[in-house]
């Protein structure tokens, strides 16, 4: 079934992001880099390089934002498509269900007027009749964050094995600060650290412009200015 909300959102969500879009045209979404559609998306939510437009690093950029929405955007719009209504005494915003488990229920809501989707966790009462306790996530990076909200309540992850963006921001810093620090390593212990490193970097959307504002913010607080030697912060 041809999932008619993907192409819509995709092009709202990235927008967001500073992105442009072109009209549909042949069954996919031309999304834009220095004027032109550089990368392509497909109905089925595949992401590809414009075979007639040369690449580049505005075009590489655009390709990975895109690919990594693309995926995000392609399974919730068509998971509400398929999802049945939320029937809750008191709750009357439209909400559908997307995952029932251990009392604990996830579910997304198509706005109106185009401003996309927003999405909540919440407790069923014990005759399941109403819902209570809502976490609520619309904005940036929504989904996922309402997903793990969902699993970390239901009891399908552990939460306390979970770390905010900004905590792997920092754990991300001191790894990196060993990896290059010269002091002696085990081959296992650095084989793990460059693991951890790389899982992070594939977990934080915009890992490098945290990082700089992390460091700056050390910089600032040590009372260095542009004109100051580098402390050697990382990475």
């Amino acid at each position: 079934m041809m999932n008619d909300k993907f192409f819509p959102e995709l092009a709202r969500r990235l927008k967001r992001e500073g992105i442009a879009t072109g009209p549909v045209e042949k069954g996919c979404l031309p999304v834009l880099a220095d004027g032109r559609a550089a990368v392509l998306v497909m109905s089925h939510g595949t992401v590809a390089f414009n075979a007639d437009v040369e690449r580049g690093p505005e075009a590489d950029s655009v390709y990975d934002l895109t690919f990594r929405l693309s995926r995000e955007v392609y399974e919730y719009t068509g998971a509400m498509a398929s999802a049945p209504p939320l029937v809750a005494e008191g709750l009357h915003e439209g909400f559908r269900v997307l995952a029932d488990f251990n009392g604990v229920m996830l579910a997304g809501q198509e706005l109106e007027a185009n401003w996309g989707y927003k999405f909540a966790t919440w407790r069923r009462s014990p005759d399941r009749t109403a819902v209570g306790s809502g976490e609520y996530f619309d904005g940036g990076h929504f989904y996922g964050a309402a997903k793990l909200d969902f699993a970390c309540r239901a009891g399908l992850v552990d939460g306390h094995r979970q770390f905010t963006d900004q905590q792997l921001v920092e754990l991300y810093r001191c790894v990196c600060e060993t990896l290059e620090s010269g002091y002696p390593l085990t081959k296992e212990r650095r084989e793990v650290l460059e693991q951890a490193a790389e899982q992070v970097e594939g977990s934080v959307d915009d890992l490098d412009e945290r990082v700089n504002l992390s460091n700056q913010r050390e910089l600032e607080a040590a009372g260095q200015t542009d004109d100051s030697p580098e402390m050697g912060l990382s990475p």
